[in-house]
């Protein structure tokens, strides 16, 4: 019921406070207009130091209060209404100070010194609740609409601040800035569990790095759960703040991780530069492997925790490939540990010219810095067919690989078979690693 009473009052403030902000009435000033239709009863809002978004810092709602009932007492009870509420329509104007958010409209104001760019401090007293609060006057008493029966001042705080450092060397990283009455909470890096990639929300994101925990303070013992608690305070009774900055330092770790719980995840998120945490066996059947890892030069990390990949088909078609595997080449950068391929297929297709290439079922080169550990590979199988192009010697064919230390990789189960329209013209030899193919013609 109040707030119908603050709509109905506000269509008679309404011509008011226009011509206060248009100066309207030809020669005579708003004041003067407002006064000669009893719009005597005005309530001044000071955007004090701040701007309304018609670019006036003043705002003057004026009131007739002639035809309103009167208590008992001689009193008009007057609801006020904030500049920005919906109830004005296309008459709100929301207040506005750049680094700053509104604490709320107070009726009294004090100075309190000066900040270190010589600005004047305030504090402030009597918030207005514009739901509970009403302003009395007398309705027999004569009134200006120049001379404000009251005046609410805007109390102005800065907004919060969250500087991110890093754990490791103390470093500023970032600084997120924010008006709190807008953003009710910050929340720390989450995974996402559709991309397996990491969600930063509000955090900064670090070029090369992958987010592994936050802490509120700069010796890592106090960790922040799922949402940052901003300790700055707002005491509203003063519409002053303290601890608006606050340090949040954040644990990285380098290179950019995915925790990896589905195929999808994985083809999803598949790079020569990725780093995976794998944690759950994945079964590729009916998916393309892919291409990325197959021919390019991975610099990453896979760390398999024990699990499988299964079912993995992949095809040589492109002759302008000239390494090719599961991974095409694997640099002394990456790194490979803890997990099992099982059941995979390699084919090396017709028209495939083979000259001038290095082929494995896992790897078309390995470099011998690169780290794998107890990886395995069983029941692998490397098509050769018949109409591939074979013109000269120059090639490499190998069961776990092409060129490298093909001993890295463990319990090596792979078998190399010709296929095609015309397996018979194909002689395959298998010393060790090593593939020797001879096609009759």
């Amino acid at each position: 019921m109040k707030l119908r009473i603050k709509t109905v009052l506000l269509t008679l403030l309404v011509v008011g406070s226009m011509c206060w902000l248009t100066a309207c009435g030809g020669d005579k000033t708003p004041y003067e207009v407002n006064d000669e239709k009893n719009y005597t009863v005005s309530v001044k809002f000071d955007a004090n130091g701040g701007v309304f978004t018609t670019n006036t810092s003043v705002i003057l709602d004026s009131y007739n209060i002639s035809d309103m009932q009167a208590d008992e007492d001689g009193y008009v009870e007057i609801p006020l209404i904030t500049p920005d509420d919906e109830a004005r329509g296309n008459d709100a104007f929301k207040a506005t100070k750049s680094g700053y958010f509104l604490a709320g409209w107070y009726a009294e104001r004090s100075e309190n010194g000066k900040d270190e760019d010589g600005n004047t401090l305030y504090t402030y007293g009597e918030k207005w609740d514009f739901e509970d609060d009403y302003l009395e006057v007398v309705v027999d008493k004569e009134y200006s609409s120049q001379e404000p029966v009251l005046t609410l001042y805007a109390a102005w705080v800065p907004l919060f601040e969250i500087e991110f450092y890093s754990l490791e060397d103390g470093k500023l990283i970032d600084t997120y800035v924010y008006d709190p009455t807008v953003v009710k909470e910050i929340k720390a890096p989450a995974l996402d569990e559709k991309t397996g990639a990491m969600k930063l929300y509000n955090f900064p994101e670090r070029d090369g790095y992958t987010y592994q925990g936050a802490y509120y303070d700069e010796e890592g013992t106090e960790p922040i759960a799922s949402i940052v608690e901003h300790y700055g305070d707002v005491d509203r009774k003063t519409g002053t703040a303290e601890d608006t900055v606050m340090k949040v330092y954040v644990d990285w770790m380098e290179g950019e991780w995915y925790h990896i719980y589905t195929v999808e995840q994985f083809l999803e998120n598949a790079s020569i530069k990725g780093n995976y945490e794998i944690h759950a066996d994945l079964d590729f059947s009916g998916e393309t492997w892919p291409s990325s890892l197959m021919y390019g030069k991975f610099t990453g990390t896979i760390k398999g925790n024990g699990h499988k990949f299964t079912n993995i088909e992949f095809k040589q078609t492109n002759n302008s490939k000239a390494n090719a595997g599961l991974f095409g080449n694997i640099t002394k950068k990456a790194s490979i540990t803890d997990l099992t391929f099982e059941n995979v297929t390699f084919t090396i297709e017709k028209g495939t010219r083979v000259t001038g290439t290095a082929y494995g079922l896992f790897a078309g080169t390995i470099d011998d810095e690169a780290t794998i550990s107890n990886v395995n590979i069983t029941n692998g199988v490397i098509q050769i067919d018949s109409n591939c192009y074979f013109g000269a010697s120059d090639y490499s064919i190998g069961l776990v690989c092409g060129s490298g230390n093909a001993a890295v990789v463990s319990n090596a189960q792979i078998t190399c078979v010709p296929t095609g329209d015309n397996p018979e013209l194909v002689q395959i030899t298998v010393e060790g690693n090593d593939v020797t193919v001879e096609i009759s013609k």
